[in-house]
């Protein structure tokens, strides 16, 4: 055996003790480095921070103001801004990549060019600034990649869908930019970033729009004014109308409540009426009744007369029936005849009368006549004894 003979191995533990060693001074040395060229950085109230240790991957979010350590070389650290923050796409814009601004064109669905100025105002997610990090890239470059083509794209598409006639009316274009920052929103959530408004600053047209525009704003003036005038008409109308349903009204109160007091007042006369027609009716039911009561008694009392007067006569006539009665006759006619006067008439020639002879026919018509019981003499003339006629006989 050779004496000069030593085992390998004792090289290895020789080799590896050398290696830790160089580790361990590596690690001294790079301590001591580090720690002389130890950094930091100021985190302000609206910034938010990300560090990134490059050793070994991890990821830390610092959201709060103050100071952060860290060592340059291990570690990066990332600052994003948190603030709302404004995208101008304005004419009035103008840089190296957008000499003539950057304003946004679109084209109506009527076939209109339109040249808008907008600024979007915009927030980061501090949140999610991992995330805009990893996902984008440090640095701004979130700003172009994210929030200047989703909102140019969605802004073009949404305005598109009005008219010409259309811009003008406030009330439409606020309709349209509330569902654009809806949109964006919806489409920037998973990147972090949250729009917070969309402010159209100002639009235009080229001149031949413009000129039809304010013709049609002007003809739409004249048509909005006649419809004021019509519907000052029609309230002029209404109140009119008011008026004189009004008066009507208190016309037809005043006659109804002329009408009823006629009614009653006709009422009242005609219970006054019927009232005094039930007094009236008793009254002459009264009257009735005693004119009847007297008019019976006078009747019975008449009756009773007749009644005595026929039984005087059924007497008289029974006594009268025999020679007494003839003899009673005989005596009244000689009573009569002893009053009578006789006359005579001369003769005279058929046409010649002479005056005393008128005279006394005349005499003779004037006697008034008497009723006798039996025939007169031929010649004989009765005259009343009460008034005898004047004898002018010749």
């Amino acid at each position: 055996m050779d004496k000069d003979f030593k085992p390998k191995i004792t090289h290895y533990h020789i080799y590896r003790k050398a290696i830790i060693a160089v580790i361990i001074l590596s690690i001294i040395a790079g301590g001591v480095y580090g720690g002389k060229n130890l950094s930091w950085k100021q985190i302000a109230a609206d910034e938010v921070a990300v560090v990134v240790n490059n050793l070994t991957g991890g990821i830390k979010l610092i959201n709060r103001a103050g100071a952060v350590l860290y060592y340059p070389f291990v570690q990066d650290i990332y600052i994003l801004d948190k603030r709302e923050q404004v995208l101008k796409m304005m004419a009035s814009e103008i840089d190296e990549r957008h000499p003539q601004g950057s304003p946004l064109m679109i084209k109506t669905k009527d076939g209109g060019d339109v040249v808008l100025d907008l600024q979007i105002q915009y927030m980061l997610k501090p949140e999610l600034a991992v995330h805009v990090i990893q996902n984008t890239g440090a640095g701004n470059i979130y700003k172009q990649k994210w929030i200047y083509d989703y909102t140019r794209t969605i802004c073009y598409y949404c305005f598109g869908e009005l008219t010409i006639d259309e811009f003008p009316i406030a009330s439409k274009r606020d309709v349209k930019l509330q569902k654009a920052r809806e949109e964006i929103n919806t489409m920037l959530d998973t990147h972090g970033l949250f729009i917070t408004s969309i402010n159209l600053s100002d639009y235009r047209y080229y001149r031949e729009y413009a000129e039809k525009i304010q013709e049609r704003r002007l003809a739409d003036k004249e048509v909005e004014e006649q419809k004021t005038r019509a519907s000052a008409a029609r309230e002029n109308q209404r109140k009119v109308v008011v008026e004189e349903t009004k008066k009507l009204e208190v016309e037809v109160a005043r006659f109804r409540g002329e009408c009823d007091k006629r009614i009653m007042d006709a009422r009242g006369s005609a219970e006054a009426k019927k009232q005094d027609a039930d007094a009236y009716l008793i009254r002459a039911r009264f009257d009735a009744d005693a004119e009847f009561e007297r008019l019976a008694k006078e009747a019975a009392a008449i009756l009773a007369t007749v009644k005595t007067d026929a039984e005087g006569t059924l007497l008289l006539r029974k006594a009268l029936e025999g020679e007494g009665g003839r003899t009673l006759v005989r005596l009244e006619y000689a009573k009569r005849l002893k009053q009578a006067i006789v006359r005579s008439t001369p003769i005279i020639r058929q046409g010649v009368e002479t005056p005393q002879s008128i005279q006394r026919f005349k005499y003779i018509e004037d006697a008034p006549k008497i009723d006798y019981m039996f025939p007169e003499p031929p010649d004989a003339v009765l005259v009343s004894p009460m008034k005898p006629g004047p004898d002018k006989s010749p």
